[in-house]
């Protein structure tokens, strides 16, 4: 019991915090139920009431025969014309309980002028009584009637309207026939005891229904935000139209240039704010890579692959094809430039003692996506580029290669300098305004007899652009 209470209280706090909403809600619920079924079935129900009284007062010959037609036209009129209206002023939807409640006052206004007629017809005592009795027994249904259904925010409210809903029809009733009210009390009391019962389940029934609805929905909202972190847009989009996960991105092999980016002697920074440096440009290089992402094709600048502490790994053209009209490889370095400057800009807020610069190796291969067999199914690529531009980045460390950097860079007037190395196949697929950003080294050079470039033995050049 305890717990039950404390469910209800919850719903009942929810409700009165998100009270706008909740309004919103039942002005919605209300609208509905003037406009379909129930509201159909209640204008059809006072249409046949309305004919079958007509048809009794005729077979008395009584003078107001073709009036009780008319008794309940108001409430008729308001099913009839309200979605008329609110088609044509919108704003009338929202004052939609206090029409449902016009709709429940003209139809107990039509019931007591019904009831008068009849009335009127019963000129002897035996027949006034063969006809009170059973208007009386209707008395109660047609209270609980109007006091069960309602739309209010508060259920204060709501048993407010109650009782004055009551009211009314106990002083029509007096109106009609003050004799009639004193046989009719009971029924009168009985219907608005029945119907303040129901309307409180109702009442419960509708803000339940709201706050299951809205925390469903705030969790739902919720999970897809937590989930956006996990997997691209358009992978969310295809999961929600019943697509599995590893249908969301290519598998097949194919062929992309691998940028793995190194932030040279990441080792030897010391700095209170050293997390935040790399987070932020790790941020950076996310925001180059999503420029232009689209879902069909699947595209973008780049694809991150993986953050590696203190390194980052980027694919050209897989699994997302390129989103620029260049070629790939012009592509693939106007992008690696950006990247660098954009690494620029964090190491100047993050205001470091001494310089700070990256690295990056560039290899084009074949390369294939997966998806990891059991547990969580994050996605990664495999294949000969990835293994490639890791060793073309490594060479910076080489010292042959080192020795040329350092002496190339002393030519050049740098100190501390930004390091891109390329692949032949990149170097010789790049239009010539990037060509003449690269500095060839010849494999088949004297000094490098002996040596045969890891993992891509067929390489004869190498190319490497220096700058601050």
């Amino acid at each position: 019991m305890n717990e039950k209470s404390a469910i209800n209280g919850s719903y009942s706090a929810y409700c009165r915090e998100h009270i706008h909403e909740f309004k919103r809600e039942l002005r919605d619920e209300a609208s509905r139920a003037i406009i379909g079924w129930p509201g159909r079935v209640a204008a059809i129900l006072l249409a046949a009431s309305s004919l079958l009284n007509y048809i009794y007062l005729s077979s008395v010959d009584s003078p107001d025969a073709i009036n009780v037609m008319f008794t309940y036209s108001v409430s008729i009129l308001l099913v009839v014309l309200y979605p008329i209206v609110c088609l044509i002023f919108s704003t009338v939807e929202k004052y939609s309980p206090f029409v449902l409640d016009l709709l429940c006052i003209s139809g107990v206004i039509g019931f007591s002028i019904t009831l008068s007629y009849i009335f009127h017809s019963a000129d002897v005592s035996l027949e006034q009584q063969d006809v009170t009795r059973p208007m009386a027994a209707q008395v109660s249904f047609v209270v609980m009637l109007v006091t069960a259904f309602s739309f209010h925010a508060t259920y204060l409210l709501t048993f407010s309207r109650n009782v004055l809903f009551t009211l009314i029809v106990g002083v029509s009733l007096y109106l009609v026939d003050a004799d009639f009210i004193e046989e009719a009390i009971l029924e009168v009391i009985q219907g608005f005891l029945i119907g303040s019962m129901i309307s409180w389940l109702f009442f419960e029934g509708i803000r339940t229904r709201f706050y299951l609805k809205a925390t469903d929905a705030h969790t739902r909202q919720h999970l897809h935000k937590q989930l956006s972190k996990l997997v691209y847009s358009h992978q969310l989009e295809r999961i929600k139209l019943g697509e599995e996960l590893e249908d969301t991105l290519p598998l097949e092999e194919g062929k992309a240039i691998i940028n793995v980016f190194d932030v040279q002697k990441s080792g030897e920074i010391r700095h209170q704010q050293t997390k935040s440096f790399f987070l932020g440009v790790f941020r950076s290089f996310w925001a180059i890579c999503m420029r232009d992402y689209g879902h069909s094709p699947l595209r973008s600048r780049a694809f991150r692959l993986k953050e590696t502490g203190d390194g980052y790994i980027s694919a050209f053209g897989y699994p997302f094809l390129s989103s620029d009209e260049r070629s790939l490889a012009d592509s693939a370095v106007a992008t690696s430039l950006d990247m660098f400057a954009a690494f620029d800009l964090e190491v100047e807020k993050f205001n470091y003692s001494r310089p700070i610069k990256g690295a990056m190796g560039l290899a084009y291969n074949s390369v294939q996506g997966t998806f990891q067999s059991e547990g969580i199914r994050s996605y990664d690529l495999f294949g000969d580029a990835l293994v490639q531009a890791s060793k073309y980045e490594e060479l910076r460390s080489h010292p042959l290669f080192a020795d040329i950097l350092h002496s190339h860079a002393q030519g050049l007037g740098l100190t501390h300098y930004h390091i891109m190395i390329v692949q032949e196949v990149i170097y010789n697929s790049l239009s010539q305004p990037y060509r003449e950003l690269f500095t060839e080294i010849n494999l088949d050079d004297d000094c490098f007899k002996g040596f045969q470039m890891m993992n891509d033995k067929e390489a004869k050049y190498i190319y490497f652009y220096l700058f601050e």
